[in-house]
């Protein structure tokens, strides 16, 4: 965090290691291109559901540590998983979660919008604004705990020390929480929706089943994460296990898709399969699991139920908001446009 003199306002600086600068000035990683074209649209103003660059500059580096990319944007208060952990079960309350999922999807329309793809949408990456916070009262937190650092430590040929951590404070309440701003930060995953540089996209729980089968991808892969984020949120519970299942002869990744399948109820198409690179290592020429495990549904109003976060009568909108965009083929997702109509946002701002 620093305090710009001139605006009269504090910012945040996000300094890229010296291998990650590298990788955005030869174009591999994407970072700073996709805040640069969301921070200046070409057309109507930015959004306010996704982070937004001020300014950026290099600050030189020690040694063979190479310089550092130094990205510019708001301050902003906190993220969605350090809010989510103080809550009762580790869930938002229904109202709350429809709240912060609105706000991603709006971020997510206007990425896509724009021809950026997140790939990497996770709680960490859902920020959300100071509220009520004001210049002074960030002033009086910072006085009160000033800045400091962690010891010295080792780097390549040289001794670096980084900032201790000194979160702002939370909201005090949901009531609090509610009138927050959710926005998408870190894009240093991004990827231009027209041309991608790496196809290893997503934390793996997260991740959508063209990626796993190293199909054809699209933007539609962050509608599938936002799919699994819906759970979460209101639950406190990761809706897929990434795990092998040794039992029924499937790795992680096998396992992954199986559990994709019993969850959508749905069965991969033999041109979906086709067009994937890693098909051939899992399914058979049924489109089912070489393995053959037990072949069975357990739908998403169940998987909810379980967990008795939500009352019986909410549990059916949000199965049916999960099942839109919990599609195994990414040709039947809809569009974040799409999503933004659905009835599942009545009364949500």
């Amino acid at each position: 965090m620093n305090f710009l003199d001139r605006e009269k306002r504090y910012v945040s600086v996000k300094a890229l290691k010296g291998y990650a600068t590298e990788l955005v000035q030869r174009g591999v990683m994407w970072e700073l291109a996709a805040l640069q074209r969301l921070s200046l649209p070409s057309t109507g103003p930015p959004s306010d559901h996704c982070l937004r660059l001020i300014a950026h500059f290099i600050h030189p580096g020690k040694g063979q540590d190479g310089n550092h990319l130094c990205l510019v944007t708001q301050l902003l208060a906190g993220d969605v998983r350090t809010l989510q952990v103080s809550m009762k079960n580790n869930a938002f309350p229904l109202p709350l979660a429809k709240r912060v999922l609105l706000h991603i999807l709006r971020g997510i329309e206007y990425m896509h919008r724009y021809g950026v793809t997140h790939t990497d949408l996770k709680h960490d990456n859902i920020l959300f604004d100071l509220g009520r916070l004001t210049t002074a009262d960030v002033s009086a937190i910072v006085e009160a705990d000033p800045p400091r650092l962690n010891p010295p430590e080792a780097s390549w040929d040289s001794t670096v020390q980084s900032a201790v951590s000194q979160p702002l404070p939370l909201p005090s309440s949901v009531e609090d929480a509610m009138t927050r701003t959710y926005l998408i930060a870190d894009f240093g995953s991004a990827q231009s929706s027209t041309a991608h540089t790496i196809d290893e996209i997503t934390p793996a729980v997260l991740r959508a089943p063209e990626t796993i089968l190293r199909g054809p991808w699209n933007e539609k892969v962050d509608i599938w994460t936002f799919g699994c984020l819906a759970f979460e949120f209101v639950t406190g519970a990761g809706l897929f296990e990434y795990q092998p299942y040794d039992q029924h002869g499937l790795d992680a990744a096998g396992g992954h898709l199986w559990q994709m399948m019993y969850f959508t109820g749905e069965r991969f198409t033999p041109e979906q399969l086709q067009a994937s690179t890693n098909a051939s290592q899992y399914f058979d020429s049924t489109c089912w699991l070489k393995s053959h495990p037990p072949n069975f549904t357990n739908p998403f109003s169940m998987s909810l139920s379980n967990y008795k976060t939500l009352q019986e009568n909410e549990v059916a909108s949000v199965a049916a908001l999960m099942k839109r965009c919990l599609r195994l083929n990414p040709e039947n997702r809809p569009s974040a446009q799409e999503l933004l109509k659905d009835p599942f946002w009545e009364g949500v701002v």
